[in-house]
């Protein structure tokens, strides 16, 4: 099914309607220079008009003959044409920038106009979407705005607000159970057909995932198109095996699961069309495929709009909003109950992005932030009814991108060596380090170099250390590649400074990062992003720790995954790999929720001497038997320590004795030895 025959429904009551505002806008466009509406205001809506126009006439022209008759070139320059104005050369001057929009319009309705202004833009969406009902919607309001502008000489912004906080606040029942049914109904199977029978001589496929195509998504398809198939072949069984292990490891039943999700990359379809014969062949999984992602035009346009639901957020939007939430999973469990989990195929190599914060942007009141919190935690609580996480899993894999720079093929080699390290010699490491943190009370870390790192974990109690332990003996399951030890503190008495001089969390690079734990919880934090130490924590409360006040540590690990340090030193690229390398590459601590988010009571059991993994709970945690809403934040970052900068991990025992696990960022516990074998042979 594609998105044209599964939206048909919705569509067919307003098509009448909507051509006939379509008529109107049009005749409007062309009437609007002579209008006596003020200057700035007519081009602004001259402007919307086109983009309504110009999507109109796209979504009608959308089939396959479409993307027959063009050429490649001629797709690029439509699609590519969409994101014209918001690419870091012309952003300047686009609507959809506050700092523009404001300067144009004055504070008030430039914070309305730019978010206006993005509506229509995202119309590209539901033009290939075929999403009619969603633009109709939105035409209406562009003809509210149009009589309000023709019928008043007096413009006042609150109105003007007023008008766009209605339609923004609109809420549509069946739109909603379509938007949850389209993440999980397999018959919708639009990007899995385009994947499948992607030619790889042929890249105008490329534009039927309605994304920005670049030299980028070029490059990356003709990799795989020549890389050996034999290779990709054993890639494939080994990302599906990691995905079978996580429900093994996490003790989860995966037979009676028929679907799994991917996330996945433009240019990687010689790899994914194999995952999906594999996985369907093998573990009777039909794969459920959003759009592939490929180049971000702009970081900032996003950023600048993170907040801009700050315009229609209110209690009793928030309200209705989690009553149809509940409604619509209510009504489509169907699906998510064949649901198993997601299968990311991720990508790294963009250079580090440091956002500009706009006071002209929107940004939640100190009301609305406690709505909004309170809104994804009862979101987090109806998908958790529905879509249990003790009862699905996920597995996640990064390959580098041809803008990581001229080695891209060196890298792709070593960090597909890394991807596919043994996991069961690298558990039997592991076990080493384990045996020795398990007879620790707490565990000291402390930096040097001018790392001021200086924290001490509190482990938790354990009843019976002969079948219980602490730490999780993590291979490359949910998280390749293979390499840590991890569990979740007590936070009673967790307690000091972690610092990071240099890291990119999210997307966003922290220079200096400091955050300060109190029996668990951060109580301060810092960066040197800014010269203004005001900007600095705004930043981080923004990106880091919103929307809250505080975040408790839930996780801290120690990555065993040498070689892939050694790799990101080699080619000098520590700053663009994703997260799930970096974590395995270092001791790291996350701030949030613990790896057992929401599967707490399942019990879990390490691979080589099966002793139980007790420390799954934390006093947070725990109020989930009371009051749920006390106990997840549905945040979990990791930040990791590199190496060079860890002066000792050393485990202390109630009683005072000492055990090194590292020391001058060297693995110092017996059995390791062979961890250090990389480090030493680069020279590190």
């Amino acid at each position: 099914m594609d998105f044209k025959q599964f939206y048909s429904e919705i569509n067919k009551p307003i098509l009448e309607s909507y051509e006939k505002n379509i008529v109107l806008i049009k005749d409007i466009s062309t009437k609007l220079p002579a209008t006596n509406i003020e200057e700035k205001y007519k081009n602004f809506l001259l402007s919307c008009s086109e983009l309504i126009i110009k999507f109109y006439d796209h979504e009608k022209q959308l089939n396959d003959d479409f993307f027959k008759k063009n050429s490649f070139e001629e797709l690029q320059k439509v699609f590519n044409s969409f994101s014209e104005d918001i690419l870091p050369e012309n952003y300047g001057t686009s609507y959809s920038n506050p700092t523009y929009s404001e300067e144009v319009f004055g504070e008030e309705i430039g914070k309305t106009f730019y978010v206006v202004n993005q509506i229509y833009r995202s119309y590209s969406t539901d033009a290939f979407e075929h999403q009619i009902f969603n633009m109709h919607k939105f035409n209406n309001l562009f003809l509210e705005l149009f009589n309000y502008f023709t019928e008043n000489s007096d413009i006042k912004p609150a109105v003007i607000r007023d008008i766009v906080k209605k339609y923004k606040q609109q809420l549509n029942e069946e739109a909603s159970k379509l938007r949850i049914q389209g993440m999980f109904d397999k018959e919708l199977t639009y990007f899995k057909e385009v994947i499948l029978n992607s030619d790889s001589n042929d890249l105008r496929y490329m534009f039927k995932y309605n994304g920005y195509i670049t030299e980028k998504e070029v490059k990356t398809a003709n990799f795989f198109k020549n890389y050996p198939s034999d290779k990709l072949d054993i890639l494939t069984k080994q990302i599906a095996k990691a995905y079978e292990q996580g429900f093994i490891n996490g003790n989860k039943n995966m037979s009676n699961k028929s679907t799994i999700m991917f996330r996945c990359q433009v240019g990687h379809e010689e790899l994914l069309k194999r995952l999906i014969k594999y996985l369907k062949e093998n573990y009777n999984l039909d794969s459920l495929i959003t759009a592939p992602a490929s180049t971000i035009p702009n970081k900032q346009l996003a950023h600048d709009h993170k907040f801009a639901n700050a315009l229609h957020l209110d209690q009793e939007y928030a309200n209705k909003a989690i009553d149809l939430t509940k409604k619509t999973w209510k009504e489509t469990e169907k699906y998510s109950k064949e649901y198993s989990g997601i299968l990311a195929v991720m990508k790294f190599g963009e250079k580090p992005f440091s956002p500009e914060n706009k006071d002209s942007a929107w940004s939640l009141s100190t009301e609305q932030q406690k709505i909004y919190q309170d809104q994804m935690m009862k979101g987090s609580q109806i998908q958790q009814q529905y879509m249990p996480r003790t009862e699905n899993s996920f597995c996640i894999i990064a390959f580098p991108s041809p803008e990581i720079g001229e080695d891209f093929e060196k890298i792709f080699e070593d960090i597909l060596e890394v991807n596919m390290l043994e996991s069961g010699k690298y558990e039997v490491i592991q076990k080493n380090i384990i045996d020795v943190l398990d007879k620790a009370d707490h565990v000291h870390i402390k930096g040097q170099n001018g790392n001021i790192t200086d924290i001490i974990i509190k482990n938790q109690k354990l009843a019976d250390p002969s079948k219980q332990t602490n730490y999780n003996n993590c291979g490359a399951d949910v998280n390749i590649p293979v390499g840590e030890v991890f569990t979740s503190p007590q936070l009673e008495g967790t307690n000091g400074t972690l610092h990071i001089k240099e890291t990119f969390l999210g997307g966003l690079k922290y220079k200096e990062l400091t955050l300060t734990f109190e029996e668990g919880f951060i109580s301060d934090y810092s960066c040197a992003n800014y010269d203004d130490e005001a900007k600095n924590k705004k930043f981080i409360e923004e990106n880091l720790i919103f929307p809250h006040k505080t975040l408790p540590i839930g996780e801290f690990a120690i990555g065993t995954n040498t070689l892939a340090y050694v790799v990101a030193q080699k080619y000098n690229i520590l700053d663009v790999l994703p997260v799930l390398i970096i974590e395995k590459m270092g001791p790291h601590f996350a701030i949030g929720d613990t790896c057992y988010s929401h599967t707490e009571d399942m019990a879990v059991y390490n691979p080589i001497d099966k002793k139980e993994i007790t420390a799954r709970d934390n006093s947070m945690t725990l109020n989930r038997k009371e009051d749920y809403s006390k106990a997840y934040t549905n945040v979990h970052t990791d930040i990791t320590l590199p190496y060079e900068d860890i002066e000792f991990i050393t485990a202390i025992a109630e009683d005072g004795e000492k055990f090194d696990i590292i020391r001058n960022g060297r693995f110092t516990v017996a059995g390791t030895e062979e961890l250090n074998i990389p480090l030493d042979e680069f020279g590190i």
